[in-house]
């Protein structure tokens, strides 16, 4: 069977293909102007050209430029506040095992309290404290380290209070006059600063003589250290305070150190130590305005005062305690070609009581001459300890009764 042959019509010039034919716009442009004879020739494309379309503009209304703002502040302003109240980190800790030094101690000469080296031997005020009921209540009695305690005339007692330079004591009083067995004792604690207002003649004399070993600091010329407290009648009335008196000693003795012998001191006894055969002290001085009761307190180890019936309070409302009590009996008599005014014979020895730890001790005491310092001694010879803290001494005549 003879094989088909395929016969490629390949179209002419003047017989377009319809493979070729013409399908885009140009194309057939070109092929109606040939047909039309209008051209010779083909001419070119015309680039397409795409027009951008226009921008639109949006226009918000103004509440709405409002509101973005308002949001845009508040934001800004919690991210502030929260950047401002953000806790900075806190510092390490570091343990350096270490303990903080602790100050060496030593017993306070006067009472035995414990301080620092440089404060156990202070300067001191011996201030003559009236207590007559008029006068009542004191100020600043409570801040004594010692006090003595004896009968001035007509049966009224009256208080030397002893007071280490260093105490803060706003109000002290009121004030009164000095008296020579009181300058007696004061002279064991070689020149205090012994506070008073007028005195006694005999005292006065004694000051005036250069003899006391005291430092005189009279009122009548030393006024710019006290005051007239204007609440209370006169003589009653008479204040200074722990300033005042600092700058007075430093104008009148500045370079003052004072040199005696302290007496022995213990701690407290533990309290299942401490006794309660001896809970009362009565010391019966005249009348019932100055009896004097001493309760003791053992959980507190202290025995608080009373006079009369009433708790002795001082003016701001605190009471006065003790921490250790000594009863002296003195020979006490009326002065040569007076009726009133009294003397004590301090010097030499007579019966001691001493109170601490709820216990009482029974001894002596002993003052060889008028300046050395008394000494309490029991029943065996031996000095006695006092408990450290506030001393009250009360001296008392020999023909008075003290019960406990």
């Amino acid at each position: 069977m003879p094989k088909k042959t395929s016969v490629k019509v390949v179209p002419t010039d003047d017989e377009p293909s319809s493979r070729s034919s013409p399908t885009t716009p140009a194309r057939r442009q070109a092929a109606a102007e040939q047909e039309a004879g209008t051209t010779g020739r083909v001419s070119e494309p015309k680039p397409t050209v795409f027009k951008k379309p226009a921008s639109r503009r949006v226009w918000l209304p103004a509440w709405a430029w409002y509101t973005i703002g308002g949001v845009v502040v508040v934001t800004t302003a919690m991210i502030i506040g929260f950047a401002l109240s953000a806790k900075p980190p806190a510092p390490p800790v570091i343990n350096t095992n270490r303990p903080a030094p602790t100050a060496q101690l030593v017993p306070r000469r006067l009472d035995g309290v414990m301080v620092e080296t440089n404060k156990d031997n202070p300067n001191i005020y011996a201030v003559m404290i009236e207590n007559l009921t008029d006068s009542r209540p004191p100020s600043g009695l409570d801040r004594a380290s010692v006090v003595y305690e004896a009968l001035a005339e007509g049966g009224i007692t009256r208080f030397m209070a002893l007071i280490p330079v260093g105490q803060n004591i706003p109000e002290l009083g009121p004030i009164r006059s000095a008296r020579r067995y009181y300058l007696a004792w004061a002279e064991e604690y070689n020149r205090p600063l012994y506070v008073h207002v007028g005195g006694s003649p005999d005292a006065l004399a004694y000051l005036r003589s250069g003899q006391a070993s005291v430092v005189n600091f009279n009122q009548f010329y030393n006024a710019g250290n006290f005051w007239r407290e204007r609440s209370r009648r006169a003589p009653h009335n008479l204040y200074s305070s722990s300033d005042m008196l600092f700058l007075g000693l430093r104008r009148v003795a500045p370079d003052l150190v004072p040199e005696y012998a302290p007496w022995p001191f213990k701690d407290d006894a533990a309290e299942s130590a401490r006794s309660v055969g001896h809970p009362t002290i009565v010391i019966e001085y005249s009348s019932f305005s100055y009896r004097v009761t001493y309760k003791y307190h053992p959980q507190l180890n202290r025995y608080f005062r009373f006079l009369g019936d009433s708790d002795h309070l001082t003016r701001s409302g605190d009471k006065i305690w003790a921490k250790t009590v000594v009863v002296m009996f003195v020979k006490t008599g009326l002065l040569s070609g007076d009726r009133q005014r009294l003397q004590m014979e301090t010097e030499g020895e007579g019966r001691a009581l001493v109170f601490r730890d709820g216990q009482v001790v029974e001894g002596t005491w002993k003052k060889p001459t008028a300046k050395e310092r008394t000494t309490f001694l029991d029943q065996q010879g031996r000095p006695i300890t006092f408990n450290r803290g506030p001393i009250w001494i009360s001296v008392v005549p020999t023909d008075r009764q003290v019960t406990y």
